[in-house]
């Protein structure tokens, strides 16, 4: 079905039925598909903000309330905030287009409504329930850190192996040091994935506004993303904070979160520029699409390898410039 005439009075229906029905798809592809998750939810606001920029305020509204009635079915708090996040999203766009605000400002913009989103849910939970929410979550985590080693998963696995006792307690232990620190770097993951939806929610939102005459600057293509130089001070600090001797100090721990944290943060960005500037570099010498689609698979084979050179590959291109690009920003043109 066809929405190209969103004012035809004889089609606004049908159109809000059908965005409606594309935002309700984001929400099932969140649930359903949690680590591919930050596409549907960056992809969420997109309906509504086009029906926004389009002047029908209203019917956006309708859309994202709709929409959103499926997770009252999950959890009653979060309905209501992600209809604030959707509502928030396309209000966003509609001032920062009729005001000609960036890129860079739209996507900073999108980033801290979903950190506020978050916040907002976190507050709601532990005032309603009179609980600390996110010391709760960590500690039934820890529960079940601590007890991992009768988990019946792990059991069965351990007897595939067929391993001796004591090689599996020394197993167990590694895991369960690693398992207790992730936690600790929750803070990262989160800025690195809300930047990420930040991003996609522009690429998809200036596509299509673009489609219906919105005036919306487009996004950069992908192999000509960059960073200042100046980023690389964020991984170097956070590499610094890590391999600080240990003092015996009370501080310790705080040095260690603070450095993994830009760490993951800083290293995702750098991770997605290592692969901006492999595929650069595969325009600049004109390589066929099988064969790149064959070499990402084979990096992707060797995922340790591959989280290690292509953000370094990210990080020298700064200075190299293989893509031979006129120094930019990721946001800006």
């Amino acid at each position: 079905m066809s929405f190209d005439n969103l004012n035809n009075i004889k089609t606004k229906k049908l159109n809000l039925a059908l965005l409606t029905l594309f935002t309700v798809l984001f929400l099932i592809f969140i649930i359903f598909i949690p680590f591919l998750g930050i596409i549907g939810l960056a992809l969420i606001p997109v309906p509504a903000t086009l029906l926004v920029l389009r002047g029908r305020i209203r019917d956006g509204i309708i859309c994202a309330v709709i929409a959103c009635l499926l997770l009252l079915l999950l959890d009653y708090l979060l309905a209501p905030i992600v209809i604030i996040l959707i509502i928030a999203v396309s209000f966003v766009y509609k001032n920062c287009i009729s005001r000609n605000k960036s890129k860079l400002f739209i996507v900073s913009s999108v980033f801290l409504i979903f950190s506020g989103a978050v916040l907002l849910y976190i507050l709601l939970v532990s005032a309603i329930n009179r609980i600390n929410f996110v010391g709760e979550i960590f500690r039934s985590y820890n529960v079940y850190v601590d007890q991992i080693s009768d988990d019946q998963f792990v059991l069965g696995y351990a007897n595939l192996l067929s391993i001796g006792q004591s090689q599996f307690d020394s197993i167990i232990q590694q895991t369960q040091d690693i398992l207790r620190f992730i936690p600790y770097v929750v803070p990262g993951v989160f800025i690195a994935s809300f930047v990420i939806a930040g991003v996609i929610n522009y690429m998809a939102s200036s596509t299509i506004l673009r489609r219906y005459n919105v005036d919306i600057e487009p996004f950069l293509s992908f192999k000509k993303w960059d960073l200042p130089w100046y980023y690389c001070w964020g991984a170097i600090i956070g590499l610094i904070l890590v391999l600080i001797p240990s003092t015996g100090s009370s501080f310790d721990m705080l040095i260690d979160i603070i450095g993994f944290n830009l760490i993951v943060v800083f290293g995702l960005l750098y991770l997605i520029l290592g692969v901006s500037a492999l595929w650069g570099i595969f325009e600049r010498f004109k390589v066929a699409l099988i064969l790149r689609i064959i070499i990402l698979i084979i990096l992707g084979l060797f995922f340790g390898f591959t989280m290690f050179i292509l953000p370094f590959l990210g990080l020298i291109d700064i200075w190299i410039n293989f893509r031979r690009l006129k120094r930019g920003r990721l946001i800006q043109s």
